[in-house]
Formats: C-alpha cells, structure tokens, sequence
C-alpha cells in the first residue's frame, strides 16, 4: 500500500493545496493521501480563518482520503517544533511510505543536500545563529547568515521544507520525500484579508484581533515581565517589551506591529503572544518534546468513507494511541500526556466558543464532535 503524506494549514484552502494533493498523488502512485492538518491555531501565531473541521471538509472534497490533526504545541510553534511534529505524526501513522510538500524549486535532491549539511553542523549553526541574534539581526537575516556557506534556500516553502527533510533525517525515517513546484495561483494571504475584509455578521471567519479581549486580560492578569517567561518563545526581553508597550495595546495585531522589533518578527512575537493567551508554557513544550518526540496521540479529524482499508491498517501499525473516540483517551494515556491533550481541547473549545459569537451556532465541546464522513 502506497501512503503520501502531505502537511499543510490550509488557511483557507486554495488551488494550490488542490493542484499539490493532486501531483502527490499521481507522482508517488499513491493509493491514499493523509493530510497532516494545524488545527484551529496555526504557525504564524494566529487563530485559523476557519474551523479545523470545515478545511478538513474542503481537503476531503478536494482529494484527500484521511486528515489527522497536527497537536497543538506544534502546530502554532517555529519551523523547527512544526515541522518535527508534522513528521513524527506522519511516522507514527505507520502506513505513510512518502511525504510530498509544496517548493519553489521543485528540487528535492538540492533541497536534501542542504538539509544534509544542516543537520552535519547543526552545533556550528546554533553557535552562528545566537551570534547573529546578539548583534542585533532579525531571526531570518541571523539564520541566512549562519549558512552563508551551505546555499541555504531564500523562498519560504523551500525553507520550511529542509525543515521537513532535516526531521527526516534526524529520525532515520524511511519515508521518501518529494518537492513539486508550486504552482502559481492566489494565495492563502490574499485570500484571507479578502474574507476579513468582506466578512458578513453571521461569517464564521476568524483573526487574531477577535482574540483582542482575551489577549489583554491575559496580559494584564500576569502583572510583570517575570511572569511572561514561563510561556514558550517568551524571552526576558521580550517580556519586558511586552509589559512596557502594554499601556498602549488597542487590539491584537497592533500590538504585535507595537512589540517588533529587528530581533522579534511579527510573526514571532504573535507566537509568544498567542503561546500567553492559550497558556502553552516551555516546559510543557519540552516535556512533550523530550518524552513523546511532539507526538503522543494522533487525532482524525475526518476521513472518506472509501478509505476504510486505511484506517483499519493505521489502528493495527499506529505507534500511539489513534484517537478516533476521545473518550479513550484518558484510559489510553499516561497522566502527565493527558493534561497535555486536555490543554489543546480547552484551545479547541475557546476557538469554537469565539466563532459561535459570530455565528450564533451554539459550541460543542470537542469530547461531543463526531468525526468527519465523507461520501
């Protein structure tokens, strides 16, 4: 059995995710497609446009046969900890034989040899990255110039797929990795700031800045830089830029713009920010890391009806519990890694809660959702 993996936010779903979804297929002659989805809250610090179940609705109909959700704590970290987590999700399945992933070049041989000489000087890297970092250089110029020997890719899909590649490696997964060019189309960014712009009362389209509230009682209630650093991608410094630009904060995405600086992004600070809001701490983090790879459970969100042979294979290989009833899950996990899946169900209900103010439609706690059926 052929198995293609493919790992993607899809925020919101475009002709690109359809056009990858349909070259995977065809390239790796795969019998079946796992999607690796983020789930209601994705890497650049934000919540998703749409509900977890309503893209996993849209990749099915656009030929996917089982969605799996990416845990938490990966899915709204940095490049490292997503793509680690994506691939160790994917491993743990025990079926995927290929990971295919969108890239500006196309060139997966390039793209491995990179990710080769990444993980060969991983230790000199580090060392050139923290120097970088204390002279001042944002994370991107601090990373491009700690590899300014290894032809590191400049494009974003490339980048983040040496992540992918690096994880591979590291794991001595036996999985074969893919790059397919990108295909040009209008992308997720676009689109999202069209269905913002035009949202109606009733849409259940979210951003950051309808978190606003919550973010400042979060902020407010912790009181002092101290209490800012316990949380994942909250430095000493950045909480101090955080309580010092507090008396200014209007909304969520101003106050991001407010906190940047040339050593924290954007999209950075959005990350400590809604790691804060969401109470995802560093020691969780490396608890989840350390013990469990960032992958203790795997969680279906959805599947095709026709892919049935694949789910009874998954349940018979999967390496961690494969929760498709969450009632399971407590008597199926160590204490310690439940409280880490009751934190992401607590993030998952918030989420559902915001969207019901905009929509009407009454929340359901995640422990009442039924998984996605299609056809």
């Amino acid at each position: 059995m052929r198995v293609t993996g493919i790992i993607a936010e899809c925020n919101p779903l475009h002709d690109g995710h359809r056009y990858l979804i349909k070259e995977a297929r065809e390239r790796t002659c795969a019998d079946y497609i796992v999607i690796a989805l983020s789930g209601d809250y994705v890497q650049r610090g934000a919540p998703s446009i749409l509900s977890r179940e309503a893209r996993t609705d849209a990749l099915l109909s656009a030929g996917a046969d089982l969605v799996v959700e990416l845990p938490l704590y990966a899915a709204c970290s940095g490049a490292d900890y997503f793509a680690r987590g994506a691939v160790a999700l994917l491993e743990n399945l025990g079926v995927v034989t290929d990971l295919a992933f969108g890239s500006e070049s196309g060139d997966t041989d390039s793209l491995m040899e990179v990710s080769r000489r990444l993980n060969d000087e991983s230790d000199q890297f580090r060392a050139a990255l923290r120097d970088g970092l204390r002279e001042g250089l944002s994370y991107p110029s601090a990373r491009a110039s700690a590899m300014e020997d290894t032809d590191l890719p400049s494009t974003p899909n490339d980048l983040l797929g040496t992540e992918y590649l690096k994880a591979l490696l590291r794991s001595g997964s036996s999985i074969r990795p893919l790059a397919i060019e990108r295909t040009r189309c209008a992308g997720a960014t676009q689109i999202r700031s069209e269905m913002i712009a035009s949202r109606q009362k009733s849409d259940p389209f979210l951003c950051r800045d309808d978190f606003s509230d919550l973010l400042l009682h979060a902020l407010f209630g912790a009181g002092s830089p101290e209490a800012l650093t316990g949380y994942l991608d909250v430095s000493a410094d950045l909480a101090g830029r955080i309580m010092k630009e507090l008396p200014g904060f209007t909304a969520f995405s101003n106050f991001c713009a407010a906190v940047k600086t040339r050593n924290y992004t954007y999209t950075r600070v959005s990350r400590a920010l809604l790691h804060i809001l969401l109470g995802i701490t560093s020691g969780t983090m490396q608890f989840f890391d350390t013990e469990h790879s960032l992958c203790g459970w795997i969680r279906p969100i959805g599947f095709r009806r026709e892919a049935a042979p694949l789910i009874r294979s998954i349940t018979a290989s999967c390496d961690v519990p494969f929760l498709d009833k969450l009632s399971r899950a407590k008597d199926t996990m160590p204490e310690e890694l439940y409280k880490v899946l009751e934190k992401e169900l607590q993030a998952e209900f918030l989420y559902d809660l915001m969207a019901a103010r905009r929509t009407g439609v009454r929340a359901v706690p995640a422990f009442s959702k039924p998984l996605l059926i299609k056809g």
